[in-house]
């Protein structure tokens, strides 16, 4: 099975006729690789915008396209199709789900289908990369260039910020930690309603505790030292989505601050906790995440 490694570059545009902010793709770059992921053909097209005329100069300066080349760009249903026919019978991967989503975004205002003809299966390569990186533990998501540090790629070779160049730089961290058993897992079936309903799905926040999908076992935390059962002893304050509170160990005498984050996903919801170190004298700025990383411990 081959693979297509997708990278887009977009500029964001208000369409009067949706009424709403659109990522107009402006460049299309992707490598083709085997079963080994070894190089097979690459592509890349620039792409005519038809909704935002001028691209931001943002976008010009991140991507060192300019106006003037667009305009000698294919239009994106001429870019798209001849990226289809290049692409056919491979499965595609992005790094991240940012670009699949602006593709089938783009496919559905331009061609008015709610579903990419050539698109069967796909990958988010970040997930699987962050995954293999950390052993399977919990992290952050990583940027590009962070993984490509973590992975000891070096980047200096590639053309940042450009379709072709970031697709070959997503291949190169995806071949570090290639394995086909251990990716078989990520990889999707595109072409049935649910994948599409699963990658439009609007992660959100919950700011609520009154939720009904919070439980009171969501909101319980065990002192980091002894493992014991601690009593919350503050009220629940909300900064920046997360809820924060104070907690007492009777067993080590201790304080610590609970922080819980609540975020429904297509699966269900998702809580992450974490204890934060408490400091008699900057009992405030300890709500405060980026004041009370240092020391803080990831809890499953």
């Amino acid at each position: 099975m081959d693979f297509v490694v997708l990278d887009l570059e977009w500029n964001g545009a208000y369409s009067r006729r949706i009424k709403h902010f659109l990522n107009e793709i402006i460049e299309i770059g992707a490598v083709r690789v085997d079963g080994s992921l070894k190089v097979l053909d690459t592509f890349e097209a620039l792409v005519r915008p038809q909704v935002g005329k001028k691209i931001s100069g943002k976008v010009k300066t991140l991507t060192s396209i300019t106006n003037e080349e667009l305009e000698n760009g294919l239009v994106f249903m001429q870019a798209v199709s001849r990226f289809g026919k290049w692409a056919k019978d491979a499965a595609v991967v992005t790094w991240g789900t940012s670009d699949i989503l602006a593709l089938i975004e783009n496919y559905s205002y331009y061609g008015g289908g709610d579903r990419v003809p050539f698109l069967s299966r796909y990958a988010d390569i970040q997930a699987y990369c962050e995954h293999e990186a950390r052993s399977g533990g919990p992290g952050r998501q990583m940027g590009l260039s962070a993984a490509a540090d973590l992975l000891g790629v070096d980047e200096s070779g590639f053309d940042h910020h450009r379709a072709l160049g970031d697709s070959l730089l997503a291949l190169r961290c995806f071949q570090k930690v290639y394995d086909p058993g251990r990716f078989a897992p990520f990889l999707q079936d595109a072409k049935d309603d649910e994948f599409y309903r699963r990658m439009e799905f609007k992660n959100m926040a919950i700011c609520d505790l009154s939720n009904p999908l919070i439980h009171p076992q969501d909101l319980a935390f065990r002192c980091d030292a002894c493992g014991h059962s601690a009593r919350r002893i503050g009220e629940w304050q909300l900064h920046n989505k997360s809820f924060f509170a104070l907690f007492y160990c009777s067993r080590c005498d201790k304080k610590f601050y609970g922080r819980v984050q609540f975020k429904l996903k297509y699966e269900g919801l998702a809580v992450k906790k974490k204890i934060l170190p408490y400091r008699e004298k900057e009992s405030e700025e300890a709500k405060d995440e980026s004041s009370a990383e240092e020391g803080a411990r990831e809890i499953e």
